[in-house]
Formats: C-alpha cells, sequence, structure tokens
C-alpha cells in the first residue's frame, strides 16, 4: 500500500486490514511494542479536514474517555496517514448477534453511561446553530423522499410529524456529537468495560441525536435499547420521547437519502426504514414507543 514504507519504516507490524466502514479511506491494524494502533491512510486532498479531526482528538487525549487517542500524522506520495490508539473490544452489534434471546439492558446501560459522559466532558461549538442544520436535513430528505416517486409504510405520518413538530428542535441544548453513535461503533472487552470508535469530535448539536443509532439495535434486542436510555437519564425526561420521534423520522427518511441507486439497495433501504418508523406504531401515531411498552426490559437477569 502506498505511504506505509514512509511510516517509521520497521516500527509497526500490520496485524491486518479493517474492512468495515464506507468512509473510502483504507484501515489496517498495527502492532508496536506489544499495543496495537489504527491506522487510515487515504487520499491526500482530504489531508487538511483529517488533520484538523486528527488534532481535535489531542484535546479529548487527558479525558475519562475510551477512545481512540491520536498518535501520529503525516502524508505520504499522494497519501495522508493518521495513526491513534486502538480500542479493545467486541462491536455490540457481534455481542448482541450472537445469542439474540438473551436481556442486554445492563450491557446498554453502560453504554449509555458512557455516552452521556462523552455528551458531558467535550465541549461544543456555540457558533453552530443546530435548528438551521435540521431544516436543511429535513429539507434535503423529504425532498429526496418525494422524488424517489415511492411510498413507505407510515411514510405520510411520518413526513407530516416532521413538518408539524420541527419546533422541537428550536433551542435545544447543544454539545459534541459523536455523530455515528450505534452498536458497531461501541465495544466491550473481556472485562465488560465499554469503549467508543470512530468519535472525531467534529460535530456539533443536540445531544438527543446521538440516539438515532439505536434504531439499528432495535431490530434485535428491546433490552439493550431500554438499558442505553436509562444509562443515560435515569428516568427519562417528559420531553424526550417527542424529540426522539423527531429524530426517528428524520433517520428514516436520511436512510432512504443515501442509497447507492441499485434497486437491490432501495428495496433494503425502504424495508429498513419502515421498520424503523414502525417503532412508534402501524401508524406512526405513539407518544411512546413500542419497546417502551414492555414490561420486561430492565434485566434483572441481563447480561
Amino acid at each position: 500500500m502506498t505511504g506505509l514504507s514512509d511510516l517509521s519504516p520497521g516500527s509497526y507490524t500490520i496485524v491486518g486490514k479493517i474492512r468495515e466502514g464506507c468512509s473510502g479511506d483504507e484501515k489496517y491494524k498495527l502492532e508496536k511494542d506489544g499495543k496495537f494502533f489504527l491506522l487510515r491512510v487515504g487520499c491526500k486532498a482530504k489531508a487538511s479536514e483529517k488533520k484538523k479531526a486528527f488534532d481535535r482528538l489531542k484535546s479529548y487525549a487527558d479525558k475519562d474517555l475510551n477512545i481512540n487517542k491520536p498518535v501520529e500524522f503525516g502524508t505520504a506520495d499522494d497519501k495522508f496517514y493518521s495513526i491513534v490508539s486502538w480500542v479493545d473490544g467486541t462491536p455490540i452489534m457481534d455481542i448482541i448477534k450472537k445469542d439474540v434471546s438473551k436481556n442486554y439492558y445492563r450491557l446498554g446501560m453502560k453504554v449509555g453511561i458512557e455516552l452521556k459522559k462523552l455528551h458531558s466532558v467535550c465541549q461544543a461549538d456555540t457558533n453552530t446553530d443546530w435548528s438551521e442544520i435540521v431544516k436543511k436535513k429535513a429539507s434535503l430528505f423529504l425532498e429526496n423522499y418525494r422524488r424517489m416517486n415511492i411510498e413507505i409504510a407510515r411514510g405520510r405520518s411520518a413526513e407530516r410529524y416532521i413538518e408539524e413538530n420541527i419546533r422541537l428542535i428550536s433551542d435545544r441544548p447543544q454539545t459534541v456529537l459523536h455523530g455515528d453513535f450505534h452498536w458497531n461503533n461501541c465495544v466491550a472487552d473481556e472485562t465488560g468495560n465499554i469503549g467508543i470508535i470512530d468519535f472525531s469530535g467534529n460535530d456539533t448539536g443536540d445531544p438527543w441525536y446521538d440516539f438515532g443509532g439505536l434504531l439499528w439495535a432495535l431490530e434485535y434486542s428491546d433490552s439493550f435499547a431500554n438499558g442505553q436510555i436509562d444509562g443515560y437519564f435515569g428516568v427519562p425526561p417528559s420531553g424526550f420521547w417527542s424529540v426522539f420521534k423527531f429524530y426517528t423520522a428524520l433517520y428514516a427518511f436520511e436512510h432512504l437519502t443515501y442509497n447507492n441507486g441499485t434497486s437491490e439497495d432501495i428495496k433494503n433501504r425502504i424495508s429498513n426504514a419502515e421498520r424503523m418508523l414502525k417503532v412508534f406504531g402501524y401508524d406512526f401515531e405513539l407518544k411512546l414507543p413500542l419497546f417502551r411498552k414492555t414490561n420486561d426490559f430492565t434485566g434483572e437477569n441481563g447480561n
């Protein structure tokens, strides 16, 4: 691979290539002196943007967060490269999918506690107008949905909910977001410690926006979703559910927007979007999501 020969030759050993992710960058697991690292390599045209993200990580290096720590950044030939510390553990997605019959409430609580910690220790960019960002997102996603000339189950109700409740986003508090917080960007090690990966510190907005990624885990585990919410809040505030419903609708339409144009991908995304919206009932009519109505999610015998 171009550029690796210029990375302090002989000091790092490539353990293997990482194939997950859709950033377009190449990613590798490295080893040096018994410790592991993550190497990211990409087009040099993105070097300035990636260097800013790398530098932002430095401001969180001394925080009590189990995230990637910055180690080295540079360019070589037509590539940029960055090396950060490795966050050890198994993706939460893999843990849950291995046995979906288990109760994962306690695991979800640990993840929620870590997300709360992330939001609490990271200082937001106060110049960001989150309300305007969301309005632009909603306009873009709904316009794209109409251009697709399709109609998904619960789509009309979800579209109407966004249009009628955009006011919910006004004056929301802002923090540094993960931006892509979901069960495949969280890991648990053998002792149960939770790590967060792919955090850049680049996004600022409503902390509740980071709950959108729960919609992926909900396909397999209500108990995990309930645990994450309770771990974050203790008791969710009364205003949370209407805002979460708004972001659920927004997330579903966003998922449809970024299809690759093939009929197979569009079909899969329609199925996913319909499943996401069904969290709030057959016609997206519920105030409280279905997974919250179950009586058995506290995980007395959970993991």
